[in-house]
Formats: structure tokens, sequence, C-alpha cells
């Protein structure tokens, strides 16, 4: 049996896998990064979490740069970082949605408040460990 996406690919050739921006100007295709690099300064600006998460997220790298760890242990380290980074801002925009919908108090807008809150809690211990697994042997290394 043939995969799905061949056959599309077979039918229709390869634009429908491709996406919207097939035939999009490179300059379009900037102008549409935009929104999201205006989210990211958002988050710096407003978000002290954010802040925090990525001000430890560089003194990661900085560590990793002197510890000489190994590049796999390097791109681990990155995608961590990237991942938790990443659920915050998340949680963030599900926190702003929640009091967009409803200003006032809410059980249910608590609880899916608290779900995003604990999502971010549970990346964060996560890489918590990945963090010790990598690091620790480095560090004892040193003494």
């Amino acid at each position: 049996m043939t995969p799905l996406w061949i056959g599309m690919l077979r039918a229709y050739g390869p634009a429908p896998l491709l996406g919207y921006t097939v035939g999009m100007s490179f300059q379009k295709k900037i102008q549409n990064i935009r929104p999201s690099l205006r989210a990211i300064v958002l988050l710096f600006q407003e978000e002290l979490s954010f802040k925090v998460l990525a001000l430890c997220g560089t003194v990661t790298l900085v560590l990793s740069y002197f510890l000489e760890i190994s590049r796999i242990e390097f791109l681990i380290v990155v995608l961590t970082i990237g991942t938790v980074l990443a659920v915050e801002a998340l949680n963030t925009a599900i926190e702003e949605l929640c009091d967009h919908v409803t200003p006032e108090e809410h059980f249910r807008i608590g609880k899916i408040k608290d779900i995003g809150s604990g999502a971010s809690v549970l990346v964060l211990c996560a890489a918590l460990v990945v963090g010790l697994v990598i690091f620790i042997p480095h560090l004892t290394a040193l003494s």
C-alpha cells in the first residue's frame, strides 16, 4: 500500500506538500517572520519568568563552552533550552488568552492556567535532569 503523501505527490506535484510559501518572494517570507520576532521581544519586555529562563539558558551555554562538552551534549542542551523557552512562551500565551476571555476569577480558567503552569514545571524538571546528567561528569572531572 502506497503512503498517502506519495499518492499526493504523484497526483498534485510537490506544491501541496510544501505549503503556502511556494512561489512566495524571499522578502515576503521575511515579513512573515516579523510577528514571531515581535512576540519574542514582547516576552523579554513583559515576562519576568521568560527573562529568568533566558538568562539561565545563556549561563548554561557559557558553561557548556568552558566545560568543552561534546557536540551531541551541546545539541541536547540547546534543544532543552529551546524547549523550556517555547513551553514558557506557550504558557504565557494560554494565560493571556484566558485573561482576555474571562478577566475575572473563574474556576475553569484557573484550572487551565494551572495546567499550563504545570507543563512548564514538568519541562523545567526534565531540563534539570538533562543538565545534571550532562554537567556533573564534566564538573567532577575538574577536581
